[in-house]
């Protein structure tokens, strides 16, 4: 294999690929990236056997060839060398790549111990196409409520329920549930899937990090076969496996109603958030108390921590309906709070018991459930 390239495109596409390589010390092929050269373009490829990022860049290919390098220190380098032509030439069982000043040779292991990526030939019709500035703001809203760790396998996922022509994406940890709609052309089957929420944060960095046109589309594809997703941005493909298991059934806690509405300004809340934090975050589970004033359009934070004190924050804003008292963790109200690009939000609930609703002022489309705490 002979190769050269632009340094600021290698370097690029291989901080993108790297992200999903693995660590397991069991299978070292893991490690690698695999690089494949077929006429003017060089093949990049990774897996983690979870999660695959399949691309090419254009290149000047000499001599065609295929091998695997470490994913960690090829990137490292090709990082820290100046914007030039970039030179790599395989010899033997070493990765020879040079510039005019600087030089490396990486060991290589035999391209046929690394795992086959599953593809999807371009002339194939996606399953649907999405507004890549909208899964981007998606993903953002949804995403974080997700469960982090894998005692339920299905809460580490984001459900996509299709249906017609809109796609909704769910994401709840048990204390919290995000769910975002957005409009796609018409689709001739109504699904959902759960797609692991580590794949989605991957393609929308994927996204940002490539995509000039906000109004541009990407296709998602169903590996039906092998129970796995494919999202083409672009010549970047990301597969992913689809979780298995059933999704907890969300829609009829999701309220209709209520008996007190707040609309506040986010920047207001947070900073008042973050000032009751102060006490907040040595409580217990992260405890504060919101009391919600409807005679003065006002909402009191406090907490209180039996060794350490006690502090509270108020704000004015607009409230219609009852006075209310209950309690959440800061956190998850901050994390809420942090992951809203609107200013002006609504605070719904109707009991202390009951989950305090998160909707932005005027977009119908996204919807945000808090669990209380005991009072």
């Amino acid at each position: 294999m002979k190769f050269s390239c632009n340094q600021d495109t290698f370097s690029k596409y291989l901080n993108i690929v790297s992200r999903v390589v693995s660590n397991k010390p069991g299978l070292p092929i893991l490690n690698n990236v695999l690089f494949e050269s077929e006429k003017n373009k060089l093949i990049i490829k990774a897996t983690d056997l979870e999660l695959s990022i399949n691309t090419w860049i254009g290149a000047d290919i000499t001599d065609e060839g295929k091998v695997t390098i470490p994913a960690k220190q090829l990137t490292d380098f090709v990082n820290s060398i100046p914007e030039e032509v970039v030179q790599v030439e395989v010899e033997k069982q070493n990765f020879n790549i040079s510039t005019s000043n600087n030089t490396a040779s990486f060991n290589t292991m035999p391209s046929d111990d690394f795992p086959t990526i599953p593809s999807v030939e371009k002339k194939e019709d996606p399953f649907i196409q999405i507004n890549k500035a909208d899964l981007v703001m998606a993903i953002n809203r949804v995403a974080f409520a997700a469960a982090t760790d894998d005692i339920k396998p299905v809460l580490t996922g984001v459900k996509f329920e299709i249906e017609d022509d809109q796609v909704a994406l769910i994401a709840t940890d048990g204390l919290r549930l995000s769910r975002q709609v957005i409009k796609v052309g018409k689709t001739s089957k109504n699904r959902s899937f759960l797609i692991p929420v580590r794949a989605l944060i991957e393609l929308s960095y994927i996204i940002s990090e490539t995509s000039n046109d906000s109004d541009e589309l990407l296709s998602i594809y169903l590996i039906e076969d092998k129970n796995q997703v494919m999202f083409r941005v672009g010549d970047i493909d990301l597969i992913s496996r689809l979780i298995d298991g059933e999704f907890p059934e969300y829609k009829q806690i999701i309220p209709t109603g209520f008996k007190t509405k707040c609309s506040i300004e986010r920047e207001v809340f947070l900073n008042s958030l973050k000032i009751v934090n102060i006490i907040a975050r040595s409580v217990l589970g992260n405890k504060m108390i919101l009391d919600i004033s409807s005679k003065s359009d006002q909402i009191s934070l406090s907490a209180t921590q039996a060794d350490l004190g006690k502090n509270e924050s108020n704000f004015g804003c607009k409230v219609e309906g009852e006075d209310l008292k209950i309690a959440f963790s800061a956190k998850l109200l901050s994390d809420i709070l942090n992951h809203l690009d609107s200013e002006n939000i609504l605070f719904e609930c109707s009991e202390a018991v009951k989950p305090g609703v998160f909707k932005i002022d005027g977009d119908d489309s996204f919807v945000h459930l808090v669990m209380p705490m005991m009072l």
